[in-house]
């Protein structure tokens, strides 16, 4: 699969998603926009969430990039159900990503499927505060082109400091494993705002 097809194919499904979820009308939802920085890194994106009594569905793109100029694109998908384990506060869900990997340093690209899990649990304070956590993984069975595996995990913690949005601060371990070495886009702490558009 060329290049210019796999991100054209990637548009295609990301705006298709975004598009189906922002007109399902069984749950209260919003689209938004979500981007996290650090010193070397940067990742914007687009989702779409709904959210009913019981759980929370979120569908989206993102793309990251780096200071030596790694790319990581994806279309991701997660479902949470809420008051897991007795408890009002925490969810926990699982998630997936289709995405396409591009080292800098090298001719290495590829492309896979990731599954993982996420949670967030909503702390009892005064100002809405969680901690939320993801982990994904692509192993070789679901991994093409120049990709063996893949990787990531994000930790942070939430603030929600108006109605329609959340600041962060958090930690993302992004790694992929070509076919001749190992490559860390991203082992950095960062800080992010994630916007609702009403």
């Amino acid at each position: 699969m060329s290049l210019t097809l796999l991100k054209r194919t990637f548009i295609v499904v990301s705006l298709g998603i975004l598009s189906l979820q922002a007109k399902a009308g069984d749950y209260d939802g919003h689209m938004g926009l979500d981007v996290s920085l650090s010193n070397d890194a940067a990742n914007f994106g687009l989702y779409s969430l709904r959210e009913s009594a019981q759980e929370i569905t979120n569908l989206g793109v993102d793309y990251f990039f780096n200071r030596p100029g790694d790319k990581f694109l994806d279309v991701f998908g997660s479902i949470s159900r809420k008051g897991m384990a007795d408890s009002e506060n925490l969810e926990l869900g699982i998630s997936g990503k289709l995405f396409y990997a591009d080292d800098n340093a090298s001719p290495n690209t590829g492309y896979g499927a990731m599954l993982g899990f996420n949670g967030r649990y909503w702390l009892p304070t005064e100002m809405p505060m969680a901690i939320g956590f993801d982990g994904l993984y692509a192993p070789p069975i679901t991994s093409f082109g120049d990709v063996k595996s893949a990787s990531q995990g994000d930790v942070r913690l939430e603030a929600r400091i108006l109605p329609s949005a959340i600041a962060y601060v958090g930690y993302r371990k992004l790694s992929v494993e070509f076919k001749q070495h190992t490559q860390n886009m991203d082992d950095s702490l960062n800080i992010g705002v994630n916007v609702a558009f009403e």
